[in-house]
């Protein structure tokens, strides 16, 4: 089953590839292309990275409260539950004032993704760990894939384009970025998230 999560990703991840088709689709001949269009390769990566961290975040909301409406909260969950309640005191009394389940289930989704938000780095390939880990799943069912698929190093991998994300984003740098290998990075974080929500998808299921 397909999280709503990796819906909104593959949208996003389309988006990030807007940015190359762009950049191919006004070259014009050899030769450096002009200032502005030479951003639109690192603006794929920070788009591509953007939409990793926010599927991070969502798929954790979506599957810890597809857990909770099916099974009496493990350890783990309740762990979570708590540290959320413990960043909005008042969620519980707002929460038992709505008047549908189907209002306090998306009131309490909201709140998990604010708290992975702001306070959980999902970034780099702890964070994707992190994230398997907390739902209940193995990390090692997603990388190992991931090698059988042809992809060496992947923790690597994301690490790396992470690091040119902040670089750009945090420090304001130009890391040079070429399209062939932004292109290779899209194609590397859909397989990524593809292979997050077969396992987390399963852990979801009553």
């Amino acid at each position: 089953m397909v999280t709503n999560a990796k819906r909104a990703f593959d949208a996003n991840i389309l988006r990030a590839s807007y940015f190359l088709d762009v950049h191919e689709g006004t070259q014009s001949g050899a030769g450096a292309p002009t200032k502005p269009r030479r951003e639109l390769p690192r603006g794929a990566i920070v788009f591509a990275v953007g939409a990793i961290d926010a599927y991070l975040c969502e798929v954790s909301a979506e599957t810890l409260i597809a857990q909770v409406s099916q099974t009496a909260a493990t350890a783990r969950l309740r762990d979570v539950l708590a540290r959320v309640q413990k960043e909005v005191p008042g969620l519980a009394l707002e929460v038992a004032l709505l008047d549908t389940q189907r209002l306090r289930l998306a009131r309490i989704h909201d709140s998990i993704v604010e708290y992975f938000e702001n306070q959980t780095s999902q970034l780099g390939a702890k964070g994707v760990s992190a994230t398997v880990s907390r739902l209940g799943g193995d990390p090692a069912d997603v990388w190992s894939v991931l090698v059988q698929e042809g992809h060496n190093s992947p923790q690597e991998t994301l690490d790396r384009w992470t690091d040119v994300r902040h670089q750009i984003v945090h420090q304001g740098k130009t890391p040079r970025v070429w399209r062939p290998h932004a292109r290779s990075f899209i194609s590397f974080a859909k397989d990524l998230v593809q292979r997050v929500d077969v396992v987390v998808s399963g852990l979801a299921q009553p």
